[in-house]
């Protein structure tokens, strides 16, 4: 074996186990076949210091990222994660949509309303420049997914610049809370990635209704919240009640349509979990640690605490039957 052969042995290695034990020898030989010279000389110069040019290293990443989310060819347990992945970046862009629709009406409503869903930043700016991800949702769901990967990303990018704005604002208070927000901001339009060329249509009936059915839900618990305890409610609680109740219903109710998949949605829901968990405590660090104490304070840590407990409660069902239900599954493909 020449050290050119192991070099592209070595960028093989991205790829899954199973796939370059059927596959490696045949692409191994192809890139040889491409790239030495039908000179002798020549050819033992290549052998010895040629490398992989930069396009078939990207061709192998890209096939590497296609099997692990999914792709033809990809094993069982890959299909699954690129599934969950999938339903990752649905929820995520599903959940900005509806913050931002319900955020519009709350700013139209009263301008106050909107510290619950975009703390921080001007209602204004923030109700138009959040239409970019109710965009980047409907592209997604209704198939234009180059699209939806643009304007994702420009949602993102104004994330990133109202969270520089906030930060300076306030001298790095609440910076940690603020920057596990920014994280999760990003984490769906990463999530895209998973939509590729062999990656299955979206059913876009069943988003579709689940975004009118959430901008009305969070609109009224807005509307409530505001008239009754406003200083109780904060985006984590939405998102921890959100994520409580569709486990519950996702867990009691076994002849939903969604438990045919379950694989999918236990290990997207156990994330989505750990996701809202993880903001939920660290945004009671921050209030513990900036805010000033007060009656309401207090109150609202408690409830925040009582959050993180059943979040967590939940979570362990739903990690469980993910791990069973991935155990379950053959690790590489059927030939």
């Amino acid at each position: 074996m020449n050290r050119l052969e192991e070099r592209y042995r070595r960028v093989l290695r991205l790829l899954p186990a199973s796939y370059r034990q059927a596959w490696e020898e045949d692409m191994v030989a192809t890139f040889l076949l491409s790239e030495l010279p039908e000179d002798d000389e020549e050819a033992e110069f290549a052998a010895d210091h040629g490398r992989p040019s930069w396009p078939e290293v990207a061709s192998v990443v890209a096939l590497a990222v296609r099997l692990r989310l999914g792709g033809d060819g990809a094993a069982p347990r890959y299909l699954v994660w690129g599934e969950t992945v999938r339903r990752l970046a649905l929820v995520g862009l599903l959940v900005q949509a509806v913050a931002a629709l319900a955020g519009i009406g709350a700013w139209l409503w009263s301008p106050g309303m909107t510290n619950v869903v975009a703390p921080g930043q001007a209602a204004e700016v923030q109700a138009l420049l959040g239409l970019l991800w109710v965009a980047a949702y409907l592209c997604l769901v209704t198939g234009r997914w180059r699209v939806a990967r643009l304007l994702a990303a420009l949602a993102l990018v104004r994330a990133v610049v109202f969270f520089g704005v906030d930060l300076a604002a306030v001298e790095g208070a609440f910076g940690l809370s603020w920057t596990i927000g920014l994280l999760l901001d990003a984490l769906p339009v990463l999530a895209l990635v998973a939509f590729h060329r062999q990656a299955p249509p979206v059913k876009t009936r069943p988003w579709l209704v689940a975004l009118a059915v959430g901008v009305a839900l969070l609109t009224v618990a807005l509307l409530l919240t505001y008239v009754t305890v406003p200083v109780l409610v904060d985006w984590p609680s939405v998102v921890c009640a959100a994520v409580f109740a569709a486990a519950v219903v996702y867990l009691s109710v076994p002849r939903l349509g969604w438990r045919r998949a379950t694989v999918s949605w236990s290990t997207a829901l156990a994330l989505l979990a750990l996701a809202a968990l993880v903001q939920r405590v660290v945004t009671l660090l921050d209030y513990l640690r900036f805010a000033a104490r007060t009656e309401e304070l207090d109150v609202m840590i408690t409830m925040g605490a009582g959050q993180a407990v059943a979040v967590l409660a939940i979570s362990v069902p739903l990690a469980v039957l993910a791990v069973k239900s991935v155990r379950a599954l053959p690790p590489v493909a059927a030939r």
